[in-house]
This record gives structure tokens, sequence and C-alpha cells, in this order.
């Protein structure tokens, strides 16, 4: 069992886009990576504490001359993509591809210790949340 402690970047990485790719529905091939979306998102959830403890406990959040960051978020991301889990981002760097297949990410849930009943669940509610930051991101560059 991962604990915030022993919890790596590797860890997170896996168990974000593994979550993605089996929970996020018909959009669980392209996670975003453009500012504030994900970082956003990451913390409405792990606010509401449906993340795993490990997982709450790992992620750090802070306002920065940009927004709201995710301290980890950028490393994780670097890591993934490094691990062949995604592939580059797009060139406007809103999305990157997920390169796993759901079999794979199955895998690293079962390492984690993760249901793959609650991953889905996890990916859903991070889906979710990214519309509803997209949604507030337009919201605050529509004049």
């Amino acid at each position: 069992m991962t604990t915030a402690d022993s919890a790596t970047t590797p860890d997170l990485a896996e168990f974000l886009v593994s979550c993605w790719r089996i929970g996020a529905g018909q959009d669980r091939n392209r996670i975003p990576t453009s500012p504030w979306i994900l970082d956003r998102a990451l913390k409405d959830l792990r606010d509401s504490g449906a993340l795993p403890e490990w997982a709450r406990d790992a992620l750090h959040f802070a306002d920065s001359r940009i927004g709201l960051q995710c301290i980890e978020l950028q490393s994780i991301l670097e890591w993934a993509q490094s691990a062949q889990l995604t592939t580059a981002p797009n060139p406007s760097y809103r999305y990157a591809e997920i390169a796993i297949s759901e079999k794979a990410a199955s895998v690293f849930l079962r390492r984690l210790n993760i249901r793959k009943t609650d991953a889905e669940r996890w990916g859903q509610q991070l889906r979710d949340r990214v519309e509803t930051a997209k949604a507030a991101m337009a919201a605050i560059s529509t004049p």
C-alpha cells in the first residue's frame, strides 16, 4: 500500500493516467495539460476527499502568478511522458494523448492496490471537474 511518505512521482503519474484512461469516458484518450485546468480539477477532487489518502496527502497546491498550481503536476506530467504513458503535449500544450491501454492501466492500478471500480469513479469525477474548470476559465476570459 502506498502512503503519502512513500508516494513517488511515478506512483502519482501511473495513478492519474490510469484513472483517466479507465474512467474518463469518451475523453479517455486525451488528458488536459494546459495551465490551471488540471490543477483546479485535481484540487477540487482532493478537497472533496474522493482520492485515496496517499494521493491526497502527496498533492500540494499554491496560488502563483498564473493562478492555482499543483506543485507536483509538472513533474507528474513530465514523468508520464518520459515513461511513455502519454505523448508529448500537442503544439498548443492543451492536451497529451494517453499512450497506454486499459489493460496496462489495470496493471498499474493493481500494483497501487486500486480497485478498477474506484479508478473508474475517480477518472469520471476528474473529467467532470476538468469540464467545470474549463467552463470557469472560459467565463473568466470572455469579455
